[in-house]
Order: C-alpha cells, then structure tokens, then sequence
C-alpha cells in the first residue's frame, strides 16, 4: 500500500493561508497545506512536495489497480563479510 506520493509540479502560482495552487503538467491543482510534506520550491525549475495518496488519486483519477508502476519496499539480503586466511609469506 502506497501512503504517499511525491508529486513534481512545474509552477508554484498562487499562495493562500491554507492551500497552494500548482501548475502540474500545463493543468492547475488547489492543495491544502495541511496535507503537504516536505514542500521544496525552486523559483527556476518548479518544485516537489509529499501528499497522501488517496489525495493524489482524487486529483489524477487513478488508483493503484490502474496505475502504471507499482512500488514495493525493497529489502536486501544480508552478504557475510569475507574471511581472511591468514597469508603463509607472513608467517616466520
């Protein structure tokens, strides 16, 4: 289950106390502040911020059934550390 998404907009282009207007692929999107995490602003480049992702459905009429990736958290599997011989050339 996906808790959130990071959503890049191009624009930030307008600011109220409790929402954001965004420009996110030539469309504009009203987000509440409330519900933003780690908002980043480049001025230049647009910017990126976490909403949950029964937001982020609501605003691109997806869900994860139909969407195109699907993100599994990954766990690595555990590598033993090499065991070193001792070297015959450094024994006396």
């Amino acid at each position: 289950m996906i808790k959130s998404y990071r959503l890049k907009f191009d624009k930030l282009l307008h600011e109220t106390l409790n929402a954001y207007l965004l420009k996110v692929n030539n469309e504009e999107f009203w987000v509440p502040k409330k519900l933003c995490r780690k908002f980043i602003l480049n001025k230049k480049l647009g910017g990126n911020v976490s909403i949950p992702s029964f937001f982020y459905e609501k605003i691109f009429s997806i869900n994860e059934e139909n969407a195109d990736c699907i993100i599994i958290k990954h766990k690595p599997e555990r590598i033993e550390p090499i065991k070193q011989t001792p070297d015959a050339s450094l024994t006396r």
